[in-house]
């Protein structure tokens, strides 16, 4: 009876894991999940705590769950993918700006950064720990959050104030909606200082229509880099993003 049990554990938190991909970005709720696997709402929440302890769920602001930063590990066949279709035009972009570009997904309410390609075309990936942005706060964080829909953008964010990591982080909803208009002119995502006070961002969304997952395309930098150095490489953004979100 034990195995038997422990093998129902296994199914459920699989379903679960399935339910919360097929909910994305907005996620879950506690409830709705059980009446979806039939059990009491009491053995969803030990399964969703075991998945959250695990790295693998993720609670979001408005109580809804999530795919966690973890669960990219059960993906390795779509990051292979995303690899070798996006390392040409990364390179692309690495060696016209000479700077290192990130290839970051969605998952639960964070940005993960999937792959990292320096100028040097070395390509380095980790799945396993991220790292991570805020939404808020960064970059690549504001175009994946420029590519969901606007009705479940605040749920994905936490309470205002926003927490600040520098004097210039964006801790209202008023001062990020702002920078996510002022981006819809090119595309563009910009962030001075607003993690880290000596970095700056740029960051554009890859968007398909046929494509769930939400990925973005970023490039950090030294933030006193000069105008015309800023303008190569948004043009280094803009020439390859459209390429690559078709080939993904």
């Amino acid at each position: 009876m034990a195995g038997a049990g422990e093998i129902r554990s296994v199914a459920r938190a699989l379903d679960l894991l399935e339910m919360m991909q097929r909910k994305a970005p907005g996620g879950i709720r506690a409830n709705e999940a059980a009446e979806q696997l039939g059990v009491d709402p009491a053995t969803v929440s030990r399964l969703l705590a075991t998945l959250i302890a695990h790295g693998y769920a993720s609670r979001l602001p408005n109580r809804h769950y999530a795919l966690g930063t973890r669960s990219l590990r059960l993906a390795s066949v779509w990051v292979d993918h995303l690899l070798q279709v996006a390392a040409p035009p990364m390179a692309r972009v690495a060696d016209s700006c000479g700077e290192t570009v990130y290839l970051i997904q969605l998952v639960g309410s964070e940005a993960v950064t999937l792959a990292r390609l320096a100028s040097n075309r070395r390509a380095v990936i980790d799945i396993e720990v991220g790292p991570s942005y805020p939404l808020w706060a960064s970059a690549a964080g504001r175009a994946l959050l420029s590519s969901v829909a606007k009705v479940q953008r605040p749920a994905l964010l936490p309470k205002e104030p926003y927490p600040a990591f520098t004097a210039r982080t964006k801790t209202r909803w008023n001062d990020l909606a702002g920078a996510l208009q002022d981006a819809q002119q090119d595309g563009i995502h910009v962030e001075d200082g607003e993690l880290d006070p000596h970095l700056s961002c740029f960051a554009t969304p890859l968007l398909h229509q046929q494509r769930e997952e939400k990925l973005a395309i970023a490039v950090s930098f030294d933030i006193h880099r000069s105008e015309r150095e800023r303008n190569m490489i948004r043009q280094a953004l803009r020439r390859e993003w459209r390429d690559l979100a078709n080939q993904i």
